[in-house]
């Protein structure tokens, strides 16, 4: 059995290292909602009197009605996307996926949040916070993803002809990959000539892809959860190399190991 295999023996999500306790991929709110005020949205409220962790500050909020608009939200459902270092020591940023439902399970509304967050002294840059696996998008997260594909010979046999660079944006993270021969020869957040095509999701699209019971990809870009832009030729002539990638993500992540 695999170590992608042996998921189904693990929760749905794995715990990763944290700013004070609040893990990437954990439910850090889960409560009944308040009521909505007169003609007023019920979330950024909801949100606002249900911070993550004490002291959290709320910096940005990107607010969208759901699927079922009207309808009365009764419970929040919060889930962690993202953790960053900030600049000031002690704090963090930390991103949040976060739903109203209603009685029926119906998302009303949904928002993504940034939080200013209390955070351990000793995490200062993006470089040396740990758990990378998770951090889709970023520079250190292309290099550690890279290390793993350098001995794929799938990869290197799938790529073999391809003269370009891959772009992943996970919210507003990217990174590109430029690949040459069968080899990703640089990793940056900017290439020269730019993506040749860009596979992008939101953070919480890639949390649940990571953290599936299987390499789904094909089902979610079905559902809209992930999509292609740029050159669409090029992007379904190397596709197998895509999955190749989110293979190996999803590897990372369940071989890295929680902090004591």
């Amino acid at each position: 059995m695999s170590a992608l295999d042996e998921r189904a023996a693990t929760p749905a999500v794995p715990e990763v290292a944290d700013f004070d306790g609040l893990r990437v991929g954990m439910v850090s709110d889960t409560g009944v909602a308040p009521a909505p005020a007169a003609g007023a949205p019920q979330l950024p409220a909801a949100v606002i009197q249900a911070p993550p962790v004490r002291d959290a500050q709320v910096t940005g909020i990107d607010w969208k009605v759901g699927v079922r608009s009207g309808s009365v939200g009764v419970r929040l459902e919060g889930i962690v996307t993202r953790w960053k270092p900030a600049r000031r020591r002690g704090r963090g940023r930390v991103h949040q996926d976060v739903r109203l439902v209603d009685a029926d399970g119906q998302v009303v509304e949904r928002a993504h949040v940034t939080w200013d967050v209390p955070a351990a002294s000793d995490v200062q840059d993006d470089e040396s916070a740990p758990r990378v696996a998770w951090d889709v998008g970023t520079v250190a997260w292309g290099k550690h993803l890279a290390a793993g594909l350098a001995a794929d010979e799938d990869f290197a046999s799938a790529v073999e002809t391809f003269d370009g660079s891959v772009g992943i944006r996970s919210g507003d993270e990217q990174v590109e990959f430029r690949i040459y021969r069968g080899s990703v020869i640089e990793v940056a957040r900017k290439t020269p000539e730019g993506p040749t095509f860009t596979v992008t999701g939101s953070e919480r699209a890639w949390l649940d892809l990571l953290a599936a019971g299987k390499n789904d990809l094909v089902a979610r870009l079905g559902r809209n959860e992930f999509r292609s832009t740029g050159n669409n030729y090029q992007y379904l002539r190397i596709f197998r190399a895509i999955m190749l990638m989110v293979d190996a993500a999803r590897l990372a992540v369940v071989e890295e190991k929680p902090s004591a």
